[in-house]
C-alpha cells in the first residue's frame, strides 16, 4: 500500500525540508495536483496551524485531511518534529482512531481488535512525502482550522493538547460534508474512514455478506479494486500469532 502525504508550503517551511511536487500527467497545476485514495493507496492532505498570543509561545497544530473521506486529524505541537517524527504520529493516530472506529461501529468485537491491530502494523507500506496542496480538500483543512480557532477563543486557551484534539477531531469527523457542489450526496468522514479500515486491515472478520465480496471480507469502497490475491487472510494471523 502507498500511504502519499502531501504537505503545503507552510507545514515544509515549518518542518524545514524540502520536498518534491506531486507529478502532474499534463505539466500542468503543480503544486496543486488532486490526491485520490484508491485500493492500493492512502492520500493525506497536511497543512500547519499556528495560534497562541502574539507576545508569547507560539503553538502549533498539524492538520491532516484524507482524500476519500475527508477525515480530519489535529496533531498538536509545541515546537516542530521531525519528518520522519510527524509521519510516525500521523499514522499512528490514523491507526489508533480507525481501530476505535471499528470497535465502536460493532463491525468487529473485542477478540477481533488485535487480528485487525496485528493487520494495520504488519501492513506492506511505501510513504512518499510531496510539495502539494490539493484545493478541493483545502476547504476542509480550513473548515477544521476554523474549529480548532473557535475552540481557542471560546475555551480561553492558546493550545489544545491531544485529548482536545482526539475530542474535536471526532466532533468535526462525525458531521456531514459534501464533496464536488450543492447537489453532492452528502455523507459523515467518520463512516467513510470505517469503511476504508475495514476494507484495509478487516480481512476475514466481517461477520456478514457482501455483494461481489468474497466471504469474511469487507467491501471495497472504491471502484478500482482488482483481484484480491495480495490480502493476508485471518487464519493466517491466527497462524502466526500462535508461533
Amino acid at each position: 500500500m502507498d500511504i502519499i502525504i502531501s504537505a503545503t508550503h507552510a507545514l515544509t517551511k515549518w518542518l524545514g525540508v524540502t520536498l518534491p511536487k506531486l507529478p502532474s500527467p499534463d505539466g500542468k497545476r503543480l503544486g496543486t495536483q488532486p490526491l485520490t485514495t484508491g485500493f492500493a493507496q492512502i492520500a493525506w492532505q497536511c497543512h500547519l496551524q499556528e495560534h497562541g498570543r502574539r507576545s508569547g509561545l507560539r503553538y502549533h497544530t498539524v492538520i491532516a485531511v484524507e482524500a476519500y473521506s475527508r477525515y480530519a486529524i489535529l496533531l498538536p505541537f509545541t515546537m516542530p518534529p521531525t519528518q520522519s517524527e510527524l509521519e510516525k504520529v500521523l499514522l499512528e493516530r490514523w491507526g489508533n482512531e480507525a481501530l476505535q472506529l471499528a470497535l465502536d461501529s460493532g463491525a468487529i468485537n473485542d477478540d477481533e481488535l488485535p487480528l485487525m491491530a496485528d493487520c494495520f502494523a504488519t501492513q506492506d507500506c511505501h510513504t512518499r512525502w510531496f510539495n502539494n496542496n490539493d484545493l478541493s480538500i483545502n476547504g476542509h483543512v480550513a473548515d477544521a482550522g476554523q474549529w480548532v480557532q473557535q475552540t481557542l477563543t471560546h475555551e480561553g486557551m492558546d493550545y489544545l493538547d491531544d485529548n482536545h484534539c482526539y475530542g474535536l477531531g471526532m466532533h468535526i469527523n462525525q458531521r456531514y460534508k459534501t464533496v464536488g457542489g450543492q447537489r453532492a450526496k452528502a455523507f459523515r468522514p467518520v463512516v467513510r474512514l470505517l469503511d476504508d479500515a475495514l476494507f484495509r486491515f478487516g480481512a476475514g472478520l466481517a461477520a456478514v455478506t457482501y455483494p461481489d465480496t468474497r466471504v469474511g471480507d469487507f467491501p471495497c469502497p472504491y471502484p478500482d479494486q482488482p483481484v484480491r490475491n495480495n490480502v493476508v487472510q485471518l487464519a493466517q494471523y491466527r497462524r502466526s500469532s500462535s508461533r
